[in-house]
């Protein structure tokens, strides 16, 4: 691992494919969340479901059963989250629990970065 893919939280305006690319390249296994464009009518229920498949955790329903279910995740993993900083300017609310719960665990072992990154390519030919 260099020291420019280290554990922690980042945000970058790079697509989020690239990004990925860029941490598996340096040894890092990259989950990558996309969500709908329409999060239905409870956006915090469908952030969570969706971000708990990317990870690979199963179910989450809460942002405190986020905090459980990140210990589960590997060592060296990144989460590349496509138009991450678009959702937590549009969701405050529901990005300040989430957003806690990742960030906490960015900062303990085993290593795990949080990524928010630009656009995913299917977003961006549709933003032209």
């Amino acid at each position: 691992m260099t020291a420019a893919f280290a554990p922690g939280f980042y945000t970058t305006k790079a697509e989020s494919a690239s990004v990925a690319g860029d941490w598996r390249l340096a040894g890092w296994t990259p989950k990558v969340l996309q969500l709908p464009e329409d999060l239905g009518n409870d956006p915090r229920r469908t952030v969570l479901a969706e971000l708990g498949r990317a990870l690979g955790v199963g179910e989450v329903t809460a942002p405190a059963a986020l905090g459980e279910a990140l210990r589960k995740v590997g060592a060296s993993t990144v989460l590349v989250w496509a138009r991450g900083q678009a959702f937590a300017d549009a969701e405050p609310g529901t990005w300040k629990a989430i957003g806690d719960a990742l960030e906490k665990r960015a900062k303990t072992g085993p290593d795990f970065a949080v990524v928010l990154a630009g656009a995913d390519k299917k977003s961006k030919e549709r933003d032209r």
